[in-house]
């Protein structure tokens, strides 16, 4: 994989970090509710903060394709790759946010990055939503993998050489 793949890609898991958050969280102020306000530069009325896009950039790519690489998901089947993939955000996200926001973006900043508001856990470190809020993160991954040039097992099982044998014979054998 180039370089220049794995930045962009981990642009592009940035990308979607800013379109879900910004997109949610304005719409549930546009319904009167408050999920999270950011503390460090916030933005966007508090939805969101450049501190936790570049955290983004930084950390769902590499993480993520650790957690492909750990399971070999581009072998398994189409079900359990998606589902160990939610997994992997909805774990990471929600587990990582609270070691971010309880002790790192303390040291860094002098207080946390941010609150959660509705649903609370750990001081407002955590929701009970958060897992929630870390599937909606599957929208960029389609985008990721096809920057990194990704192939589900399902097209790979196709191209198999028994699978081209076979064909092939079968393709003779009508001729």
């Amino acid at each position: 994989m180039a370089l220049r793949q794995f930045i962009l890609a981990c642009l592009s898991s940035a990308t979607g970090w800013i379109v879900c958050e910004a997109g949610f969280g304005t719409l549930f102020l546009a319904l009167g509710v408050r999920l999270w306000r950011y503390e460090v530069l916030p933005l966007f009325s508090g939805i969101t903060s450049p501190v936790v896009w570049v955290f983004a950039a930084i950390l769902i790519t590499p993480i993520m394709t650790m957690w492909e690489r750990t399971f070999r998901l581009w072998e398994a089947s189409p079900v359990r790759r998606a589902a160990m993939r939610l997994a992997a955000l909805m774990l990471f996200g929600s587990g990582l946010e609270l070691v971010f926001n309880t002790m790192l973006f303390p040291w860094l900043f002098g207080r946390p990055l941010y609150r959660y508001l509705l649903l609370p856990t750990f001081d407002g470190s955590g929701s009970l939503l958060s897992p929630v809020y870390y599937a909606t993160l599957w929208v960029h991954l389609p985008v990721v993998d096809r920057i990194l040039g990704r192939q589900a097992s399902a097209s790979r099982t196709s191209s198999s050489p028994e699978t081209s044998t076979e064909r092939a014979a079968a393709i003779s054998g009508a001729a």
